[in-house]
């Protein structure tokens, strides 16, 4: 089987099954980079949705592995509740073991505009209360944990949502209009943002000290582009950019 990579989907399940009839792609690992979508609408509602197309990649003999965006609600990725063979939601730090590869998953990261996206309750300051409709979790950034990276080994493939600060964007001389104009509603956004940044550079940091780390792969920053830094490629997918390295292919 090959191993393709897909950008932000943000709930558009349908673009999956476009590409599987527009490129007849069978026989295939897609590793989704998070904001796949799910947590915005009832559980039951979101199941049948994905249940749409997941008959058309259990024809096609294709696996979709979804790790967490900053649109995606945690506790679907710590416990999958959808029970679909052919569409699976990744815990943060689990090692996928796909075609020869070991691939380490780790998700989350930082919504710009969290605070445009709070409930009543949030707003009020009260951010325990579960209504079953939220459009923003506190719990949605990455949480490095090096405990869980010390003693990897072996790793060839890292796919996160969000990414080091050496990679694009590089924000270490400020942000675009667009975020700017959320910092000045939210204060804490841009100490916060950089942090999340540096704390991922940290976790690379730690991971390539013992595994030769060929393909990074990444979203959330909505545009597509590649650096190569310190001997791993960084690979930027855009929203819904479909994505295979060729040499999977020899």
């Amino acid at each position: 089987m090959r191993i393709m990579y897909l950008g932000d989907i943000h709930g558009n399940f349908n673009l999956i099954g476009q590409y599987i009839d527009r490129f007849g792609i069978k026989d295939t690992h897609i590793i989704q980079v998070g904001d796949f979508g799910v947590g915005f609408k009832s559980l039951v509602k979101e199941k049948r949705e994905l249940e749409l197309y997941h008959a058309k990649l259990v024809k096609n003999n294709v696996i979709v592995y979804a790790i967490r965006g900053n649109h995606d609600f945690l506790r679907y990725f710590e416990n999958d509740p959808f029970g679909l063979t052919n569409i699976k939601l990744i815990k943060d730090y689990t090692v996928l073991n796909l075609e020869g590869k070991n691939i380490l998953c780790i998700g989350g990261a930082i919504s710009v505009d969290r605070k445009m996206r709070y409930t009543k309750d949030q707003r009020l300051g009260n951010f325990d209360v579960r209504t079953g409709y939220e459009s923003w979790w506190p719990d949605e950034t990455f949480t490095w944990e090096d405990d869980k990276l010390v003693n990897l080994r072996n790793i060839n493939i890292v796919v996160t949502h969000t990414a080091p600060d050496y990679c694009v964007p590089d924000n270490g001389n400020g942000f675009g209009p667009f975020v700017n104009g959320l910092i000045a509603n939210d204060p804490d956004l841009k100490f916060d943002l950089l942090g999340e940044r540096r704390d991922m550079t940290l976790a690379f940091q730690t991971i390539k000290m013992n595994n030769d780390i060929e393909f990074h792969y990444y979203g959330h920053f909505h545009k597509s582009d590649m650096i190569e830094m310190y001997g791993t490629k960084h690979r930027l997918l855009g929203v819904g950019e479909l994505w295979e390295e060729r040499k999977y292919e020899e």
